[in-house]
């Protein structure tokens, strides 16, 4: 049990530095690319007499698990447009807006910004930059100008639909949640996945609880091993790097674990399910759009109905047939209307 632990642990440490690694490759390529393009002046194919080339800039840098998976959208970009991409890594807030001025002035079009701090900058430069769209990542800012989009990833869908599984997976009839931090953007998994479970089978007990940081293990594994010794036998974590630790446990407890943003399936296979937050389809969609000349100003929502993945294929395969009827008649209800998530989670 001890070399099997030990195993286990050298796995999740592997994909972290994987994680990392990959982070780093695309951040220089990306850097590369702007490089080139500044050098040789016309390195990117040109749309309309202009040249394609988009950035994202974010608060939280290469390497993280959710900026990596946003990347993935402008790797996307990248291979299927041949536009220049680039990654800003806005860690310093006095600098927001000279990076964005900096952007705008190089041409990016559209600029992605992600997270509300570097946004509400991007929303207040609009203005002054008419013909520079800007797209906003993971945030619940108002848009306000007519060239200030907000491609939002809602995590209602696929945690409501986390908790519904889990109820119905759960043996012992206490399932557990475990975020990384009390704020809003983590506590609508928490209200999502409370309210699937009580849609599901209302005598289900949720436990909940806080990592109090995003990035450490420790605590998180102390933390769902707490939750295990509960009666928690299925663990939903939404806690960015930390969450590892939420799934290193279950893996030593043998109890099961719902990933989040990207299928973790492949950390460990405690993992049955994951709660996917299609961020990089809704970049490249929101470019696309863009790219022919149907960009939208406001919020415009990615989930069930505009087909993006809230579920991974492998995992709904693996459930029992009852279940996956189950599933099937949420995300229909979802599609047509008939289910409105909101009032489910204003029931609790």
């Amino acid at each position: 049990m001890k070399k099997w632990k030990a195993v286990t642990t050298l796995a999740i440490f592997a994909a972290i530095t994987l994680t990392a690694c990959a982070g780093e490759k695309e951040k220089e390529q990306s850097q590369e690319s702007g490089v080139q393009s500044e050098a040789a002046g016309e390195t990117a194919p040109k749309e309309g007499g202009k040249e394609l080339f988009t950035c994202l800039i974010s608060e939280s840098p290469a390497g993280v698990p959710f900026t990596d998976l946003t990347w993935k959208g402008f790797e996307k970009i990248e291979e299927t447009y041949g536009a220049q991409v680039k990654l800003i890594e806005a860690l310093d807030k006095a600098e927001y807006a000279e990076q964005i001025r900096a952007m705008a002035e190089m041409g990016a079009n559209p600029i992605y910004t992600m997270f509300d701090t570097v946004s509400a900058v991007a929303v207040e430069l609009a203005p002054e930059y008419p013909d520079t769209k800007f797209c906003l990542i993971d945030s619940n800012l108002d848009t306000v100008h007519e060239n200030v989009a907000n491609v939002y990833v809602d995590s209602l869908e696929p945690a409501f639909i986390s908790g519904v599984v889990a109820a119905k997976t759960t043996e012992s009839g206490t399932i557990g949640w475990i975020g990384s931090l009390d704020i809003p953007v983590i506590n609508r998994f928490r209200d999502a996945y409370v309210a699937g479970a009580a849609y599901a089978a209302p005598e289900v007990t949720v436990q909940t609880a806080y990592v109090g940081d995003d990035s450490d293990t420790v605590k998180a594994g102390e933390q769902a091993k707490i939750m295990i010794n509960q009666g928690a036998d299925v663990i939903f974590q939404t806690a960015n790097l930390a969450g590892l630790g939420v799934i290193q446990a279950c893996s030593e407890e043998n109890i099961k674990c719902i990933g989040v943003d990207e299928w973790q399936g492949g950390v460990d296979p405690c993992v049955f399910w994951s709660s996917l937050t299609d961020i990089s389809g809704a970049v490249f969609d929101s470019f696309t759009a863009y790219k022919e000349g149907n960009f939208t100003a406001g919020r415009t929502d990615y989930g069930v109905k505009t087909d993006s993945a809230i579920f991974d294929q492998r995992d709904y395969d693996a459930l029992s047939d009852e279940l996956k009827t189950e599933v099937d008649q949420i995300v229909e209800g979802i599609k047509n209307g008939t289910l409105e998530l909101e009032k489910q989670m204003a029931v609790q």
